[in-house]
């Protein structure tokens, strides 16, 4: 089994981060983990029967409504994109979070 993604029992702090990389606010609370939230240390399953086959050829990212600017990009510009890192906390609406991530 690919342990890769486990998280050990102690909990990552902002101050553990790379240079460069965004901290968010939220994680500099003493208490991380929200009223019945749950930690989990690794990833759920979150589709047991693997990603759908998706034809990136015809794949686009569209952005419109109620923004100041319609947008849209391709598979090739949207991988083009500046990218940044974030030190960020995860809670899932089921009830768990995973603590850096």
């Amino acid at each position: 089994m690919d342990r890769s993604k486990d998280q050990g029992d102690s909990i990552p702090t902002p101050d553990s981060a790379p240079e460069g990389v965004i901290i968010s606010p939220d994680t500099l609370r003493q208490n991380r983990l929200p009223s019945g939230q749950s930690r989990t240390k690794k990833w759920p399953v979150l589709d047991a029967s693997g990603p759908p086959s998706i034809d990136l050829n015809r794949w686009k990212l569209r952005i419109f409504g109620h923004v100041g600017q319609p947008v849209e990009w391709t598979w090739p510009e949207f991988l083009a994109l500046p990218r940044v890192r974030v030190f960020s906390d995860f809670h899932c609406v089921t009830r768990w979070s995973r603590l850096e991530r």
